[in-house]
């Protein structure tokens, strides 16, 4: 069995950590703060230290660290991590040759986007490796991350963009149901009424999308009767040009994440 240790244990950490834990994988969280995340200790059975050399017994590192830090803070483990370790960053923007760089005692770099839904391992993730890293360890990071959900292996260039649409995707559900809420009160149903409402409507399509062997285009058809209720409101979407906003949305985050990783 293999040791995992974790840089940073944030949402995204404490997801990861709990499909491990589950698996029944040895897990060590390395953290600044122990008493912060000292309840880890007992909700996903993990040690919590700050010392960083718990890190040199460990197979995997996961960092999961946020971008805005990590060039920051990174090289500070560099001494800690094993010759020829895997190490699996989540950091969005990082690529496998800055990590590559930071620690140049192992080629088993794996970039990694997971994302929200981990939290209850219906994640979707994308993964690839570094330049040199082994086929074996791109399989053990596949192991590893489907835990949480499903795994795609993707080339390291595709990352922004898949991150765009898996990793912020949540997102973009959770806002549309925000105003479909708001809307929903604005004509006069209640509020508990039209989250539950909400909540079913887009767990049953979602359902259905992943069932269905039509596309979302077909399965959008279908709802949409010629001159009913659904039409009229897809004409509203489409004048106020939804479809192009949403291109546009998933461009400014592919932009985003090369910002990140560039500076």
């Amino acid at each position: 069995m293999k040791k995992i240790g974790v840089i940073g244990s944030g949402s995204m950490g404490q997801a990861l950590i709990s499909g491990w834990t589950e698996s029944g994988a040895s897990v060590v969280a390395i953290v600044r703060d122990v008493e912060k995340y000292r309840h880890l200790e007992k909700s996903l059975g993990i040690d919590v230290t700050d010392n960083r050399s718990a890190l040199l017994e460990c197979d995997v590192v996961v960092i999961a660290i946020k971008p805005q830090i990590i060039k920051e803070v990174l090289h500070e483990f560099q001494s800690y991590i094993a010759d020829h370790a895997l190490v699996i960053s989540v950091a969005v923007g990082i690529t496998t040759e800055f990590i590559g760089k930071c620690f140049p005692q192992t080629v088993e770099i794996v970039k990694a986007m997971p994302n929200t839904p981990s939290q209850i391992h219906m994640g979707v993730t994308c993964i690839s490796g570094g330049e040199n890293c082994s086929d074996s360890s791109i399989a053990v990071a596949t192991e590893l991350l489907s835990a949480v959900g499903e795994v795609f292996v993707v080339p390291e260039s595709q990352q922004a963009a898949v991150g765009a649409v898996s990793g912020s995707g949540p997102a973009y559900l959770f806002f549309l149901a925000q105003y479909l809420r708001e809307g929903a009160q604005q004509l006069g149903v209640d509020a508990d009424l039209a989250d539950q409402l909400i909540r079913a409507t887009l767990r049953g399509s979602a359902e259905l999308l992943m069932q269905s062997e039509m596309s979302a285009t077909q399965l959008r058809k279908q709802v949409t009767s010629p001159g009913g209720t659904t039409q009229a409101a897809m004409e509203v979407l489409d004048s106020a040009r939804v479809g192009e906003v949403i291109c546009a949305a998933l461009e400014a985050g592919v932009a985003r994440s090369i910002e990140l990783g560039k500076s």
